[in-house]
């Protein structure tokens, strides 16, 4: 096979992969090539996408071991392996998926509160709303650059303490309301990821610093944590870091949750929405993890 055509989106770090995503299934080089693409630029792009959810956990599986959500309420009822977020609704009024509307929990990774969060995820855009849900992805290699050098000499090689209820109280209505799940959620332990992470192959470093579960970093004192935490969720954010994506129907994108942070803007519960996630993780001498 030819190599195949990326075309960058923002600076080294997102491209748009010009191919189609069903006659990449079953060809061994291609797959290599992404993968090798993917350590490079942690946010790709496949634009006009047509798949059935056999083939997204396909794809999915080429890259790692895929994840079985315990959110029973948001899985889709033919693969375990795939969530739904969706305006739509059942013949009962529930919502078809979660995450239905209002506000994002604003910059965040994936599962930070857990002891072991997924490394990568694939968000597939069935059916996109006209306005609104717009998603933004934020360079944390670029992050880890802008930081004062007392600071990353201060954060680098040290813990921080990740907690869901932090999390819980920011989300919206729509979110998880049910009392029994959110009790088991916040009964979480805290989990304790390293707050820089070095990636295997490259040896590039990025922070992990997600201002919607990191409370504290370990070692550090009350008044330094609250100097530091800060200066730290600015440069996540930083607008010179973030690509903003316009997501049309047949979107694929994919990204990985160790170097990057991501958030939407506002979705209207009057517009039909329904997109197919799933999560994968890794293995530590392939990317930059929280975890052994």
């Amino acid at each position: 096979m030819t190599a195949i055509r990326t075309t960058p989106l923002h600076s080294d770090y997102v491209v748009q992969v010009h191919a189609f995503i069903p006659d990449l299934l079953d060809d061994a080089a291609a797959i290599a090539e992404l993968k090798a693409q993917w350590q490079r630029t942690p946010v790709m792009v496949f634009r006009r996408q047509s798949l059935d959810e056999h083939e997204l956990v396909r794809f999915t599986a080429h890259f790692g071991t895929c994840e079985t959500t315990v959110r029973k309420d948001i899985q889709s009822p033919y693969h375990p392996e795939i969530i739904y977020f969706s305006t739509l609704k059942y013949h009962d009024g529930r919502f078809v998926g979660g995450f239905a509307g209002g506000e994002d929990v604003d910059w965040h990774s994936d599962q930070t509160f857990q002891v072991r969060p997924a490394t990568g995820a694939i968000l597939y855009g069935t059916e996109v709303p006209r306005d609104g849900g717009d998603i933004y992805w934020s360079n944390q290699y670029g992050a880890w650059d802008l930081l004062p050098d007392d600071v990353r000499a201060l954060i680098d090689g040290r813990t921080g303490v990740y907690r869901y209820a932090k999390r819980y109280a920011m989300l919206n209505t729509a979110e998880l309301k049910d009392k029994e799940k959110a009790n088991a959620l916040l009964s979480l332990p805290d989990a304790r990821h390293p707050v820089v992470l070095t990636h295997p192959r490259t040896g590039r470093k990025a922070l992990y610093a997600d201002q919607t579960t990191l409370v504290e970093i370990e070692g550090l004192t009350p008044e330094q944590n609250a100097r530091v935490l800060p200066i730290l969720f600015a440069a996540g954010g930083d607008p010179a870091l973030v690509y903003r994506h316009k997501v049309h129907n047949g979107d694929v994108m994919m990204w990985d949750n160790g170097c990057v942070l991501h958030r939407r803007d506002q979705m209207y519960l009057t517009q039909p929405r329904l997109m197919k996630r799933t999560t994968f993780r890794v293995p530590a001498a392939e990317h930059c993890l929280p975890h052994a």
